[in-house]
């Protein structure tokens, strides 16, 4: 099956070395750090949506294709293609929401923004993959910059050797994140702390309100066969690991073993008239109309029934 394209985002580099429209080779690996940042923000945002799930999706990070196939005018912009394996996979993927690669691309230019205006960085960005601008943009000259621009975004986010500075600047300080955490409450104080204790092992400690007393208490009560979903801010160390929930915002206790719901799901039978809808009329016309009645003959060649 043939391969498709659709575009994702263009990177267009500006400064004297690109005025030619050339683009120099020593600025490719920018292009793959550029690529890093989209995949592991990608991976993050499908943990964080997907908190249930211990494993990304096989192949995940292998379907995140990006290949660029011309430079265009403009010093020197390179439109940067989303690569799919062939035109049903295409056509599926033109039919869905943005996913998280296009809301990676998003993040990314949002946070670049907020580093040049002095803005705080986007609250959906995981802060864990800030460190990875320190391999983005160093093979620029000062007054070189690159510009991002994709469908989503009316404004180019400008990226210089000064945003990738501030950026950086800001790894070095204590941030906070959202989290969304089902684990075992090992301990109460009532004081107001807990400690959480994760399927992977990690203890994880934390503050709740006096209202959220009652809901706590009782899954300590009940630690043995309940397990209670935490969802609200944590802080985090620069380096990215958890120092504690700081504001708990929702409380939900479960069964043991039971997957959290994501009421952000979509339900089934859209998922499956989308999928109806991007098969071809021909290729239902071929569906027999009496499958129901002759099920036997169209799987093990029974004789038809009412024949």
């Amino acid at each position: 099956m043939p391969k498709v394209q659709r575009p994702l985002v263009t990177h267009t580099f500006k400064g004297k070395r690109f005025d030619d429209h050339g683009l120099d080779l020593d600025v490719l690996p920018d292009l793959f750090a550029y690529k890093q940042l989209l995949v592991e923000t990608a991976k993050a945002l499908w943990r964080r949506n997907h908190p249930d799930r211990e494993r990304l999706p096989k192949n995940f990070e292998e379907a995140l294709s990006l290949k660029f196939f011309s430079i265009e005018k403009g010093s020197a912009a390179v439109p940067i293609m989303r690569e799919y394996e062939d035109q049903e996979q295409a056509d599926f993927w033109r039919q869905q929401p943005a996913d998280e690669l296009d809301t990676a691309v998003e993040l990314v230019s949002a946070a670049i923004a907020a580093a040049n205006n002095n803005q705080p960085l986007p609250e959906a960005l995981p802060k864990n993959i800030i460190p990875l601008f320190g391999d983005y943009g160093n093979t620029l000259l000062d007054d070189e910059s690159v510009e991002l621009n994709s469908r989503q975004t009316s404004t180019p986010a400008r990226y210089t050797r000064s945003a990738q500075r501030e950026l950086l600047a800001r790894v070095m300080k204590v941030y906070t994140d959202t989290v969304d955490y089902t684990g075992e409450v090992r301990a109460v104080d009532l004081g107001g702390t807990f400690t959480l204790k994760l399927d992977s092992g990690a203890k994880i400690p934390g503050r709740f309100s006096a209202d959220q007393e009652t809901v706590v208490t009782e899954a300590l009560r009940e630690h043995a066969t309940r397990r209670l979903r935490v969802k609200g801010i944590a802080e985090f160390q620069p380096g990215g690991d958890l120092k504690s929930i700081i504001q708990v915002k929702e409380l939900i206790i479960q069964p043991m073993g039971e997957p959290a719901f994501d009421t952000t799901a979509r339900p089934i039978w859209e998922v499956l008239v989308e999928l109806g809808a991007a098969i071809p009329a021909e290729e239902w016309e071929k569906v027999p109309t009496d499958a129901a009645r002759n099920l036997k003959h169209y799987l093990y060649g029974a004789p038809k029934e009412g024949t």
